[in-house]
């Protein structure tokens, strides 16, 4: 099997998972006696095959189980390491992902993305293309270009912060 060793693909087809797990813990999380649970029902789940197969294999996997956050993390990255490393990349390729500046300041600006559009996300219900959707028509905007354009330029990982000052 040819394995590809493009490290921008593997940024690219890691986010999506990333936001796949946002997109589900947005819409599919319910309280249980006090617990967190992802409940897909079964027509919504049904769409998700449909329409994104390689990521319905996630929704399944998580679905009707209980979810913190080092649940979620450890089922997000679970996913991207069988889905992608060793799989569809070279075995190299992955670690290299998560420390590349991309990666980081992608992840950063969809959340930075998913804060500044909660109140309207919320209003409905949208499928994950909506999301993608919304997200690169975002995306497009100058202004954003312009802010990814600063931030890998600073070098700077745009979660940790740069002050040095006691507050």
């Amino acid at each position: 099997m040819l394995r590809s060793v493009s490290v921008k693909n593997a940024i690219k087809d890691a986010v999506e998972i990333f936001q796949f797990d946002q997109w589900l813990r947005f819409y599919f999380v319910v309280d249980k006696a006090g617990k967190l649970w992802i409940e897909i029902p079964d027509d919504k789940l049904k769409k998700i095959e449909e329409n994104h197969p390689d990521l319905f294999r996630y929704a399944d996997m998580v679905n009707d189980a209980e979810l913190d956050y080092q649940r979620s993390q450890d089922n997000v990255c679970t996913f991207v390491a069988a889905r992608l490393d060793g799989q569809k990349y070279e075995v190299t390729v992955l670690p290299q992902v998560f420390d590349d500046a991309k990666f980081k300041v992608e992840m950063y600006l969809f959340n930075v993305w998913l804060k500044m559009h909660e109140p309207h996300l919320d209003e409905e219900f949208m499928e994950f293309g909506e999301w993608l959707e919304m997200y690169e028509g975002w995306n497009a905007l100058d202004e954003v270009k312009e802010y990814r354009t600063k931030l890998l330029e600073s070098g700077a990982d745009p979660q940790v912060p740069t002050c040095d000052t006691a507050q």
